[in-house]
């Protein structure tokens, strides 16, 4: 029996669906699968009851599935528990310099430091701004900051990276837009839209953007009507009913006044996951400490 399969048994159990906890786990389905039907063998007991799913197409536990789930549970609250005062044992007091690109959302930078500060409260983190996230993964190489928040691809063989988020574009509307009552937008219908855009060097993916839209019938070149180097001024922008923007999927657009985020979907309703880019914890391979372990370790509980 492994830990991951412990993991793999909880989430599939909350989540009652085993795509979505593939996805929450960041793990293909059918590893997921073959990872708990190892762990039913090497038990001689069914976790989830087959019969159901195949028929149904429906996860439900088995009796011995409830009980094994439970102490799977406190397993791994032991594990965790233990993970964290070994950690904070073996931290101390510490400073870590995180750098960050300008456009990491504040609201989401702020959570990130608030766990931080909760779980190692001896860690003191100093945040460095860089201009883009090419310039992070540049101060990591100079051993300019210790970890940094930044985009794939990795540039250099000397850093290695965990996950931290997948985001996509939204479109940021005017809530006057003619669009902006819709539940989600398709991209061929802003073919003659006018465009706020962040500044080529602010934004990581705008070439990504533009090769994207031109593969789907989208010329913006001459309509770009004008460019910024801020989403608050962006936004604002948008909302006096100049044009429309991309904005990233985990930009929390609820209190920008006069405006609305819509996710693109295709035509058969999914999402649109052309416009997907990953954003990491980088960090430089020959300069690993348990300080810097003990911080990428909590990405899983983001």
């Amino acid at each position: 029996m492994e830990f991951r399969q412990l993991k793999y048994t909880v989430a599939v159990a909350e989540e009652l669906h085993f795509g979505k906890a593939a996805k929450r786990l960041f793990v293909s389905q059918p590893a997921l699968s073959q990872q708990i039907q190892l762990l039913e063998k090497d038990l001689g007991v069914e976790i989830f009851t087959t019969a159901k799913r195949n028929l149904h197409k429906k996860v439900e536990l088995t009796e011995a599935g409830i009980i094994f789930v439970s102490e799977a549970r406190r397993i791994l609250q032991s594990i965790e528990k233990m993970t964290d005062t070994v950690r904070r044992i073996g931290t101390h007091h510490r400073i870590v310099k995180l750098g960050v690109y300008k456009l990491v959302t504040r609201d989401n930078l702020v959570g990130l430091i608030k766990l931080f500060a909760d779980k190692f409260p001896d860690i003191e983190i100093k945040i460095v701004e860089f201009s883009t996230y090419n310039d992070v993964q540049e101060g990591l190489l100079k051993d300019n900051i210790d970890l940094g928040i930044t985009l794939l691809p990795l540039r250099s063989k000397e850093l290695n990276s965990k996950l931290y988020q997948i985001n996509y574009l939204n479109i940021l509307l005017p809530q006057t837009h003619k669009l902006a009552k819709k539940t989600s937008i398709r991209l061929s219908q802003l073919k003659e839209e006018k465009w706020i855009e962040l500044e080529k060097r602010s934004t990581p993916v705008l070439d990504f953007i533009e090769s994207i839209c031109k593969k789907n019938g989208i010329n913006r070149e001459n309509n770009i009507i004008q460019q910024v180097n801020s989403f608050e001024l962006l936004a604002s922008l948008v909302g006096l009913g100049l044009g429309i923007a991309f904005i990233p999927s985990t930009l929390d657009a609820t209190h920008i006044k006069g405006v609305v985020k819509k996710k693109i979907l295709n035509d058969d309703n999914s999402r649109f996951t052309e416009f997907e880019y990953r954003q990491v914890f980088a960090y430089k391979s020959d300069k690993v400490t348990p300080t810097i372990q003990a911080l990428v370790g909590l990405v899983d509980k983001l």
